[in-house]
């Protein structure tokens, strides 16, 4: 498999009342095209640091960080900005959703955005068609024309997955993605992103949650702002018991000090 992130020696610090926070210390991993990658660890410990710097949502301090070829340190703030609209999809816990707008109006905003200048050429008629197949595939179609607050957490989610994918990315990231969610939701998002990475979406998460980070492909721990070790769990199938590899992912979180 070809590497689509790589990340080298990355360090993040944060100046706080002139003191020095060192959230990242040295990080290195590579997430392979097609993986399923969640990240688990203590509170504070660096998970969501880690997520927003290897997307460039956050500058890192040291180190280096290529995704898909291409080194941030090479890139314009602009540039960036280019990189995560076209390239990546985000989903997070607070399903942040402008609230003048429908379900469907939100999902195709970015997509409408990602039109002009693009090496891919496209029409809104296709950014619309892109939509109506996401929703389907998601089972949302009949929420299109709803407010944001009159759909449950678990379709808000399933649209902000649709919004994420609106421009066919390399990589969806994802922080705390049912953290906000009931266990039936919780577990049908879950679905939906096995599914979305069998089909060939690279996905990487952080997660507190042993249920949602045993049905990915591999678990990094991170402490203190390394990553301690890495636990290969493989692809999910429907036909295996997920509590075998809850059992198994649990044993290794607690040698792992968790």
């Amino acid at each position: 498999m070809a590497a689509v992130l790589q990340v080298r020696d990355l360090c993040k610090t944060y100046i706080v009342s002139k003191q020095q926070n060192h959230v990242l210390r040295n990080v290195n991993f590579t997430l392979e095209e097609g993986e399923f990658v969640s990240v688990m660890g203590p509170s504070g410990s660096g998970k969501s640091t880690l997520l927003y710097t290897v997307s460039g949502m956050d500058r890192l301090t040291a180190g280096e960080v290529v995704f898909d070829g291409q080194s941030y340190s090479a890139l314009s703030e602009k540039q960036m900005a280019e990189l995560r609209l076209r390239r990546m999809g985000f989903i997070f816990q607070q399903m942040h959703m402008l609230k003048n707008l429908c379900v469907y109006d939100n999902i195709i905003l970015s997509g409408y955005q990602a039109l002009k200048g693009g090496a891919v050429k496209r029409t809104r008629k296709d950014v619309n068609a892109e939509a109506d197949t996401l929703m389907r595939k998601l089972g949302i179609m009949d929420t299109a024309a709803k407010d944001i607050t009159e759909v449950s957490g678990g379709q808000l989610q399933r649209a902000c997955i649709c919004r994420a994918l609106i421009n066919r990315p390399k990589v969806l990231f994802g922080d705390e993605p049912t953290g906000a969610l009931n266990s039936r939701a919780a577990k049908e998002v879950m679905n939906e992103l096995g599914r979305i990475n069998r089909e060939g979406t690279t996905i990487m998460i952080v997660t507190h949650d042993i249920k949602v980070a045993a049905a990915t492909d591999k678990v990094l721990y991170i402490v203190d702002g390394n990553i301690q070790g890495e636990l290969v769990l493989g692809k999910y199938e429907a036909a295996q018991p997920p509590a075998e590899r809850e059992k198994r992912l649990t044993g290794w979180l607690m040698d792992m000090g968790w």
